[in-house]
């Protein structure tokens, strides 16, 4: 009969290294949610800027009273890193441990300019995500041609059925003052154009810029330092 293992003696051609001691394996079931009332999405991001490339976006399902950055306060400061590094692997850890958070992906890769291919990296991207009946959808993602700008997408509703568009705008996230300097600008933008910059090997890491604004609408490129017009786009990107 099925019982209870006496383990290994040691009596024949197996010795103690075949042997275990206490439980041999570990099996964890979590629940996720009833089969009902969860659904899945996919979502295409198309970047319509033809002078600014984006950072790999980050992106989240989350109840009606969450929120991944508001407008007209400060950045939080996963956010920061997003708008001023293009460094999305904080926010990315960060939802995906909070409770109201429902599924949370990391593209993986930055969008071109509207309309260009670099390398393997072209101005679109299609993702899959799962929701909970009544969750909302909120995304973040760098203006890489400029010291602290994002696109956001807050607390969007998701449809029932077929299937939903949003233009999205360009966001100021108030960390960094906007000097448009190449030494302040990620090195990114020299790699996905439109213009090559001379480039900061620490760049946007430059404490001399920082400064404690909220989150606003972007101005644009003014051209007051080494991005020109080439790096400016129009509403929405």
């Amino acid at each position: 009969v099925i019982e209870g293992h006496p383990g290994i003696t040691g009596d024949a051609d197996l010795d103690e290294t075949h042997g275990w001691e206490g439980p041999i394996a570990m099996i964890e079931v979590t629940l996720v949610a009833d089969a009902g009332n969860v659904h899945e999405y996919t979502v295409a991001l198309a970047n319509l800027a033809d002078g600014q490339p984006f950072s790999p976006p980050v992106v989240a399902t989350h109840g009606p009273r969450f929120v991944l950055q508001g407008q007209g306060v400060a950045a939080r400061s996963v956010v920061e890193l997003i708008a001023e590094n293009g460094d999305q692997s904080a926010a990315y850890e960060w939802l995906s441990g909070r409770k109201r958070v429902t599924d949370a992906v990391d593209v993986g890769r930055p969008l071109t300019r509207a309309g260009t291919v670099v390398g393997d990296f072209t101005d679109s991207v299609v993702f899959s995500i799962t929701a909970r009946s009544g969750d909302q959808l909120s995304l973040a993602t760098m203006l890489i041609c400029t010291n602290d700008g994002l696109v956001l997408a807050d607390r969007l509703a998701l449809p029932r059925s077929g299937s939903v568009t949003y233009y999205l705008f360009g966001w100021d996230a108030g960390t960094e003052l906007n000097t448009e300097l190449s030494e302040d600008i990620v090195d990114p933008c020299s790699a996905l154009g439109p213009d090559g910059l001379d480039g900061d090997p620490n760049g946007n890491h430059n404490d001399g810029v920082d400064t404690d604004g909220f989150v606003a609408p972007h101005p644009g490129i003014g051209g007051s330092g080494d991005l020109g017009h080439a790096h400016a786009w129009s509403e929405p990107v």
